[in-house]
C-alpha cells in the first residue's frame, strides 16, 4: 500500500514538468467548436447534430469534476492520493520498475509499478499527456518499450517466425 501524507509534507524533487488532471480538456474544446460548425450549414440534421454536440461539450464541462490526478516532474511523479488533492506521495524515477498507459474502453489509466512490487493505478482522461511527458523523460521504463527491446534482442528461429506467420493468418 502507496502512503500519501498531507501535501504540505510531501517534499517532490526537480523541475516542475507537467500536470494530469481528470477531466478532459482539449477534447471538450473540439466538440463544442465542431458543434458550432455543425450549426452553419442550412441543414436540419447538422444543425440538430452541432446542437447534441454543443450539449455534450457542455454537459462535460459542468458535470464532469476536475481533479489534479498527478504532477510530474523531471526526476519523480507526485500521485495525489486524493479528488482534493490535501493528500500526495512522491515516487522518485529511480524507484520505478516500470510505468504504462492503457485505453481500453474509453477507460485510460497510468499505471507505475515500483521496484518493491507495489503498483499505483491512476484515472485519467488525461493519459496522453502523461505518456507524452514520461515518454520524454524516462522512456527505458515504459513497459511497452521494454518488451519491444527484448523481443528485438531475442534471436526469432525458423520454426517461431513459421508460428508468428501461421497466427497471423489465422486471425484473418
Amino acid at each position: 500500500m502507496i502512503e500519501y501524507v498531507p501535501v504540505e509534507e510531501c517534499k517532490s524533487e526537480g523541475n516542475f514538468v507537467k500536470a494530469v488532471c481528470f477531466k478532459p480538456k482539449k477534447s471538450v474544446i473540439v466538440v463544442a467548436v465542431l458543434g458550432v460548425l455543425l450549426l452553419i450549414p442550412n441543414s436540419m440534421i447538422c444543425r440538430v447534430l452541432g446542437a447534441f454536440f454543443i450539449a455534450m461539450a457542455f454537459a462535460v464541462y459542468k458535470l464532469v469534476r476536475d481533479f489534479k490526478v498527478m504532477d510530474i516532474f523531471d526526476k519523480g511523479i507526485m500521485f495525489y492520493g486524493d479528488e482534493e488533492a490535501k493528500s500526495a506521495c512522491f515516487i522518485p524515477f529511480d524507484e520505478m520498475e516500470s510505468w504504462d498507459v492503457e485505453h481500453e474502453n474509453g477507460h485510460d489509466t497510468v499505471e507505475v509499478a515500483l521496484k518493491d512490487g507495489r503498483v499505483i493505478v491512476k484515472d485519467t482522461f488525461e493519459a496522453d499527456k502523461a505518456y507524452k511527458a514520461l515518454t520524454e523523460l524516462v522512456r527505458e521504463k515504459d513497459l511497452k518499450y521494454i518488451k519491444a527491446k527484448k523481443d528485438a534482442e531475442r534471436a526469432l528461429s525458423i520454426p517461431d517466425a513459421m508460428k508468428n506467420i501461421k497466427k497471423s493468418f489465422r486471425r484473418k
